[in-house]
């Protein structure tokens, strides 16, 4: 079977060429409602070209690494590359370490483009490699410099050169990289404007991630043909409704997805009327999906093809009437041969192992010559190379040319799209030293889904059988583990199955895979007389995007991956399945569902609160520590600037004072206290850091970083070197902490007061050191509202504060008891300095900010809703994290301030309040409708997943407050906080009070807009060391 047409000697970048010339102002690219040009696409690649080139990072042949999210930058860096006859390779921040790092060091890849939030993910993986690689951040201004010249960019390249390189799981554990060619990529280019006939203003969805080569036939024919690509944020391409909202709000009209994924939008097909063609691929589609959805005049597509040959090799459009789905025919220049065992072409009909001839057939593996040459073989049929594909199909008996899949003749299996080896798996098992032997399978796991999804439509799920060794005790929690911290998470078996022995062949040769247990099928969660903690079980299941049944009673929620998120979707499931609205901190106190399911029992009894933790009392989780030798400091501390120790340097404000501090010279040493497994990790991890937010990393060769966790006895540290800390450090910056806002109590206090006594333990150690402790305004507490106190001084005895700080979520109470304990070890003579910061808004300069702040999802949210509510007397008390971090090096470094409280908030006349703020945004161009509190609140019922404070959604609507009250409303009045003791500390130095005005607000616009509108917020939990 073979197929051709008038090929023209050409590459795919000089038919991007033709098309940005040709349709300058048609749209590219669309993101939200940012839009980019084929002529702005263009020019910004000449602009990456040229910086790039000028580094010497970019040049004919090279690799390039690529790490990056969907965005303007991705297909522009993909468009220079490709210009420059080098090849990109694409990078997946979210695989483990060592994966990422072998990728690297097996390309040899000595630049890799980025952005700033995947630093931590590169930068170790760089260093790993053990090349002298960079990194080029593209979301940083240095990178898009005006052009010096109006010359076409570019370089010769060439037909066979190689245009990207997919790593694919490989049988011995080790990822494969792919060798792709620009002549193979032209082709398909061709192929798909000729079978989708695109247009300008055609709309095609980016579905895939660009590590998976699905995405990289999506993206050429977009630009190819002339059409629109649509870009998304990872939560809008969710399976189901999001993704669906997402193609109608974006008005789709082409989408490319594996069956699994279209699976879940056919309930809502109907929704789409702007949809006009489906492909799909990556895997076997039942014919019940493509019947539902020609029905509804939509053109199927169903598309077939290994990486190795260039994306896609055959495609067949499916028509009512049909009663098979092939997977089609060969595209043009394709040859497609399928042959028995002994290479000899198999009669129609018969079946046989499919060879792929033809232009996209790709190099080989990189660097790996042997496997090359036993999957691609000299064509015996004509020139170049065929490439064998281990997959079984047959030409059609009645219709010459048309091929049926007929399955896998080796062990190597897709699920959700994505391609697996299962002996990758089982090699990475057996490394286990207590495994004895291991067998890997897949089994399909039939889910309840909707009426309208196709019928007997399950999911694939990986299942590992495994023999421990002799004497050994192995568990599924275990075992997920060591394989997660080598395999990505697609390959990550979902269940494991403890077994005596594994069943052989009678031949005893082989395992017996067809002898191998079926697991018992999943009880449906429909039933009445379900125990709860199997339906709850299930609701995890949904949340977390698993097969029905993965999870079991006694699973650990947050063990299997659970965000914040997640749990706002469980909290959301409990009250449709259950009709009990609950806190977010629930989920923390009982993570399993059998956990869960008694205290629902309980609860329903109405034997437990749900503010069970509420009523702990700080005053005596506030005590010293009886064992502490307080004795040490009725000795007067020495003001000496020579060492200091910080915590909490990974965190936003303790990495900003790191800096102030090294800027300003004035210690000899300064030791970072960053929880890590081991110091090498430490060091990556505070780097790492350092960049993202734009902090100069040279300055940290001035720091000795030490791996440990305040949470723990001696820091972690052996007591050789908690003693020379003892010894050496004169003064401790204690900045860490968990500012998580809905963990209960009961868990932030393991950082926040227990990680506050292990300090203070340090501080009374051989000698008496002094003690910079970083509290929160927060620990005044609802005074003004509750308490009817409307000002507060530096020098407020927060004991007034006691009594209301029942009413308050789990971090406030925790500084509060810690800042209590570190006044009770003043009062025993510790010199000690308290600094309390308001909320920490983003740098003046560059405005990097800390997005997971309370602050920044409460305005990314509003503006989301395009509403806020009516608080006029409250005040955010938003502090730029440079004044803040200048504040405390400057008092920390003149001793005569030792000893006393500041408040590092500016003036009351200097700051906005609630409304003020969304009056300056709304003057920025922001459509806001000021609303009342309650209908405000009300409407954080109906938030769509991607909005900002959708995972704070129960903690905000909770009522802490004689159950008529939510924390925003009890706070809807604020204090006026002084700030005497910090301004005369400041009369002194050249530190500027910064005013909180239209003009701050424009400076943080960009991160709004970035953050907020692409919704690409991380999860809201940060610890801070």
């Amino acid at each position: 079977m073979n197929t051709q047409n008038s090929q023209v000697h050409q590459t795919v970048v000089s038919l991007i060429n033709s098309i940005c010339q040709k349709y300058p102002d048609e749209l590219a690219v669309i993101i939200e409602d940012r839009q980019l040009t084929y002529g702005e696409l263009q020019q910004r690649a000449e602009q990456l070209f040229q910086y790039l080139t000028a580094q010497g990072w970019l040049k004919s042949n090279s690799l390039v690494g690529l790490c990056i999210e969907p965005s303007f930058e991705m297909l522009i860096a993909i468009y220079a590359i490709l210009k420059a006859g080098a090849a990109f390779v694409p990078l997946d921040p979210d695989l483990p370490r060592q994966r990422l790092s072998y990728m690297i060091a097996d390309a040899k890849l000595t630049t890799i483009l980025t952005q700033q939030k995947f630093a931590f993910d590169i930068e170790p993986a760089l260093r790993q490699s053990s090349l002298n690689g960079q990194m080029c951040f593209l979301d940083t201004p240095t990178v898009w410099q005006p052009l010096t010249t109006s010359s076409a960019l570019g370089s010769v390249v060439e037909p066979e050169q190689l245009a990207y390189i997919i790593y694919t799981s490989g049988s011995t554990g080790i990822p494969k990289g792919v060798m792709l060619t620009h002549q193979g990529l032209l082709n398909l280019a061709g192929a798909s404007c000729s079978t989708f006939n695109l247009k300008p203003g055609l709309r095609l969805l980016q579905f895939a991630s660009i590590s998976f080569d699905a995405a990289v036939w999506e993206l050429v024919t977009a630009l190819c043909g002339g059409a629109t690509l649509v870009l998304g944020a990872r939560e809008q391409m969710l399976p189901g409704q999001l993704l669906a909202n997402f193609i109608a709000k974006q008005k789709v009209q082409w989408v490319m997805l594996p069956p699994s994924v279209l699976a879940t939008l056919t309930p809502f097909r109907n929704q789409l009327p702007d949809l006009q063609m489906v492909v799909v691929g990556g895997e076997a589609c039942p014919i019940s999906l493509a019947k539902a959805w020609v029905s509804t005049h939509t053109r199927f597509f169903n598309a077939y093809g290994p990486t190795e040959i260039t994306v896609c090799c055959t495609i067949y459009e499916f028509q009512q009437q049909d009663m098979s789905l092939p997977i089609g025919y060969a595209l043009p220049n394709v040859e497609l041969y399928i042959l028995d065992e002994e290479l000899k072409l198999c009669n129609r009909g018969d079946k046989g192992e499919l060879y792929v001839g033809g232009m996209g057939v790709g190099k080989g593996y990189l660097d790996k010559p042997e496997i090359t040459s036993t999957r691609f073989l000299d064509n015996p049929f004509g020139v170049g190379k065929i490439y064998k594909t281990g997959d079984i199909a047959y030409e059609d008996p009645y219709e010459p040319g048309l091929l049926h899949y007929a399955g896998r003749c080796d062990r190597q299996v897709k699920i959700r799209g994505k391609r697996i080896e299962v002996e990758a798996i089982e090699m990475i098992l057996a490394q286990h030293p207590d495994v004895q032997t291991n067998a890997v399978k897949t089994i399909r796991s039939t889910r309840i889904e909707s009426s309208n999804m196709p019928e007997n439509y399950g999911v694939s799920m990986l299942v590992a059988y495994v023999v421990p060794k002799a004497g050994q005790f192995l568990t599924e929690k275990h075992l997920q583990r060591f394989a997660a911290e080598q395999l990505p998470d697609y390959m990550v078996p979902t269940r494991f199955v403890f077994m005596d022995e594994l069943p052989l062949l009678p031949n005893r040769s082989k395992v017996d895979r067809n002898a191998l247990p079926e697991l018992p099928e999943t009880p449906s969660f429909l039933t009445d007389t379900m125990d709860n903690s199997l339906q709850i079980a299930v609701v995890f299941d949904e949340a977390l995007e698993l097969p029905t049944g993965t999870c079991k009673p006694h699973t650990n929620f947050f063990e299997m991956g659970g965000s914040s998120l997640c749990i706002a979707h469980v909290l959301y499931a409990l009250d449709r399945d259950f009709g009990v609205t609950l806190p977010s901190r629930l989920i923390y106190e009982y993570p399993t569902p059998s956990g869960l399911a008694q205290f629902l029992e309980r609860f329903k009894l109405k034997s437990e609160s749900v503010a069970n933790d509420r009523h702990i009392d700080l005053q005596i989780e506030a005590r010293l520590s009886p064992d502490l030798n307080t004795a040490i400091w009725q000795q007067p501390a020495q003001a000496k600037y020579d060492c200091a120790l910080i915590t909490g340097t990974t965190g936003f404000l303790g990495a900003h004072l790191l800096y102030e501090l090294l800027a300003k010279g004035s210690y000899r040493k300064i030791y970072c206290l960053v929880r890590a497994e081991s110091d090498a990790d430490a060091i990556t991890r505070l780097r790492a850091i350092f960049i993202q937010y734009q902090l100069p990393i040279t300055r940290l060769a001035q720091v000795d970083v030490i791996a440990g966790d305040i949470q723990q006895p001696q820091l972690q540290l052996s007591t050789t070197l908690f003693d020379k800390l003892s010894e050496e450090v004169d003064q401790i910056y204690h900045v860490a902490a968990d500012t998580s806002y809905i963990k209960p109590y009961s868990l932030i206090k393991k950082s926040n007061v227990d990680g506050t006594a292990n300090l203070l333990t340090l501080a009374a150690h051989r000698r008496h050191k002094i003690l910079h402790y970083i509290s929160t305004m927060s620990v005044y507490g609802a005074v003004t509202s509750l308490l009817g106190i409307n000002e507060v001084s530096e020098d407020f005895d927060i004991d007034f504060s006691l009594p209301i700080m029942s009413v308050e979520y789990g971090y406030v109470r925790a500084k509060w008891a810690a800042e209590r304990m570190v006044r009770s070890a003043k009062e025993k003579g510790l010199a000690v300095s308290i600094y309390r910061p308001g909320f920490i808004s983003g740098h003046r300069q560059t405005g990097v900010a800390n997005l997971n702040d309370t602050f920044y999802r409460f305005i990314g949210g509003c503006i989301d809703m395009g509403m806020y509510p009516d608080w006029p007397e409250k005040y955010w008390t938003p502090v730029p994290v440079d004044y803040v971090a200048a504040v405390i090096a400057h008092i920390s470094l003149d001793k005569k301030y030792i000893g006393g409280n500041y408040n590092i908030v500016v003036p009351r006349e200097q700051e906005l309040n609630n409304v003020e703020i969304f009056e300056c945004f709304r003057e920025l161009g922001y459509p806001l409708e000021k609303i009342s509190p309650k209908n405000w609140l009300n409407a954080l019922s109906t938030l769509p997943t991607i909005n900002p404070l959708y995972p704070l959604t129960s903690f905000l609507q909770e009522k802490v407050y004689q159950n008529r009250s939510t924390i925003l409303e009890v706070h809807h009045r604020t204090p006026i906080c002084q700030v005497d003791n910090t301004l005369d500390a400041m009369q002194s130095s050249s530190i500027v009070c910064p005013k909180i005005d239209k003009e701050l607000m424009r400076l943080y616009l960009p991160k709004f807009d970035k953050n907020f509108s692409t919704r690409q917020l991380r999860n809201i939990t940060a610890i801070n060391y």
